[in-house]
């Protein structure tokens, strides 16, 4: 099996599983930059640790490097739309790309979460770890909440957004 093929074969196999959807950002000098992601989750309870993981070169992870700070912002399953965007890389950057979304600053780092989303974790770096071609970025949340209850989250699954068709639980 060639390795392009094997690649493919990997992605196809791995988008099998239903991830959810978040919205990454960082700040440095006052510049924001975000990005969406489907790789997040939690660590551990004690400390609060979570993790995500940005491929190499990209400008959020060049920002998280050197700010040592990140937001995630998990997306409801009415912001596919939103989703979309943050995952465009011919969006604009800094402040103008959150032109038209309802943000708020995380009052640990002053990273920016969105504020129509499900829940927040705003985060320091406890460590990068660079695999392949990504980077495993792990944070201790610092502060956290949820922001809209019973909103339903979005998902990714087999390349397609997606969300569950029955209401969440409050």
């Amino acid at each position: 099996m060639a390795v392009q093929d094997q690649g493919i074969d990997f992605r196809r196999a791995a988008g099998a599983f239903a991830t959810g959807v978040g919205v990454i950002s960082s700040v440095l000098d006052d510049i924001p930059v975000a990005m969406t992601v489907n790789s997040f989750t939690t660590v551990s309870l004690t400390p609060t640790l979570v993790l995500t993981c940005l491929k190499d070169r990209c400008r959020l992870l060049t920002q998280v490097r050197q700010s040592g700070i990140f937001a995630v912002t998990v997306l409801a399953a009415d912001q596919e739309g939103v989703a979309r965007w943050f995952a465009d890389a011919r969006r604009p950057s800094g402040a103008a790309a959150f032109a038209g979304v309802r943000v708020h600053r995380g009052p640990a780092t002053g990273c920016l979460v969105l504020s129509e989303g499900t829940a927040y974790f705003d985060c320091r770096v406890q460590d990068i770890l660079d695999r392949g071609d990504h980077a495993v970025v792990i944070g201790e949340a610092v502060t956290f909440g949820t922001l809209q209850a019973g909103k339903g989250p979005l998902l990714f699954l087999n390349g397609s957004y997606r969300s569950i068709a029955a209401p969440v639980p409050t």
